[in-house]
């Protein structure tokens, strides 16, 4: 029995010499390549920025134009801030209704959300 435990172990790997064996079996991209996904990369996170800084400047005429009141001492709202009112409850109501859409769907057992 003692010599069966002893033939089953499993082989200790040397860490550094499994790595470089994983590394030899990677297919590395050209040069070509990576300044391509490069350009993708660069490409998208430049849009995602113009969105992000978009939803910014929106979010901030939101809050400067309905909280305007308290600086101005005005009890009624002027044209912007009814505006920027407007906006605002579009934004929730857009946001409340893609959260009951997402929850519809996925109780429908769709997998792949």
């Amino acid at each position: 029995m003692a010599k069966d435990n002893k033939e089953n172990k499993p082989k200790k790997i040397n860490p550094i010499v499994a790595t470089f064996g994983e590394l030899k079996q990677v297919s590395w991209p050209t040069f070509g390549q990576t300044m391509k996904r490069l350009g993708a990369v660069l490409v998208i996170s430049l849009i995602f920025l113009a969105v992000l800084i978009g939803v910014d400047s929106l979010l901030g005429f939101i809050h400067r134009e309905l909280f305007s009141f308290v600086t101005n001492n005005d009890i009624y709202f002027q044209a912007a801030q009814i505006a920027a009112l407007i906006v605002a409850i579009v934004l929730v109501v857009a946001a409340v209704a893609g959260v009951i859409a997402y929850k519809i769907v996925k109780s429908k057992g769709r997998k792949d959300i």
